[in-house]
Parts: structure tokens; C-alpha cells; sequence
């Protein structure tokens, strides 16, 4: 089984499996850098597709209580001109859809003060990928 071999065969075989070794240990530290950097980007994905979800969902939100009001605009106006047709202007007709018309005002407002409540997608910027890039090498 065993033959005799030379000094420089040996040695042969122990460089050859030395550099497997190094091969496998290259490899490997390749493949985590991969999936760590891979998953890094699905999150800051998800992450900007989260905020941009949370971002429309606001605008269509802040475009509902507006097309609202819109109608209840065109409705008080509808109704005053025809009291006003008739001869019979009197302030409990309006006074109910100018009620309606506050509370949908003061929705809008406390829309545009209230924040995202997602946080916002940040990209990196040039200096922190190179920081990254020089520490991972």
C-alpha cells in the first residue's frame, strides 16, 4: 500500500494539500461575503419598498379627504344656488355642510403635520461604501 517516497514528494503533497486548504478557505470567505452583501441588499429593498408603500399609501389617504371635500364643495354650492333660485336663502341648510366641510379640513391638516411613521431609505453614501469596501479586504 504505503511505497517509499522521496523527500520532494512529500513536500509535493503537503504544498498540495496546503493550497486546498487555502483554496477552500478562499472560497469559502467568497461565498460569505456574497450572501452577506446579497442580503444586505434584499433588506435596504425591502426597506425602501416598505417606505414607499407607507409613502403612497399617505398620498392616497391625503387625495380621498381632498376629493371628499371637493364634492361636499360642489354639493354646499349645488344647495345654495338653489336656495338662492328659490328665494329662500336660510342658514340651517348650509350651516350642517359647512360642519362637514370643517371636519374634513381639519383631517387634512392633521395629515400634513403628521410624519411618515416608516422610516425613510437612506443610501449609502460614497464614503461609508468605501469604509466597508477597506474593511472587509
Amino acid at each position: 500500500m504505503w511505497k517509499p517516497q522521496t523527500k520532494e514528494a512529500i513536500l509535493r503533497e503537503v504544498r498540495i494539500r496546503e493550497w486546498r486548504k487555502h483554496v477552500g478557505e478562499t472560497f469559502i470567505g467568497a461565498l460569505k461575503w456574497l450572501l452577506t452583501n446579497s442580503l444586505k441588499g434584499i433588506v435596504a429593498t425591502l426597506r425602501w419598498l416598505r417606505w414607499q408603500s407607507a409613502k403612497v399609501a399617505c398620498d392616497l389617504e391625503g387625495s380621498r379627504l381632498l376629493s371628499q371635500r371637493y364634492d361636499k364643495l360642489l354639493r354646499l354650492g349645488e344647495t345654495v344656488y338653489a336656495m338662492y333660485r328659490a328665494g329662500e336663502i336660510s342658514w340651517q341648510g348650509i350651516e350642517p355642510l359647512c360642519q362637514e366641510l370643517e371636519e374634513i379640513d381639519r383631517k387634512l391638516d392633521a395629515a400634513k403635520i403628521l410624519p411618515l411613521q416608516v422610516l425613510p431609505y437612506e443610501p449609502e453614501s460614497e464614503q461609508t461604501l468605501q469604509i466597508s469596501a477597506s474593511a472587509s479586504q
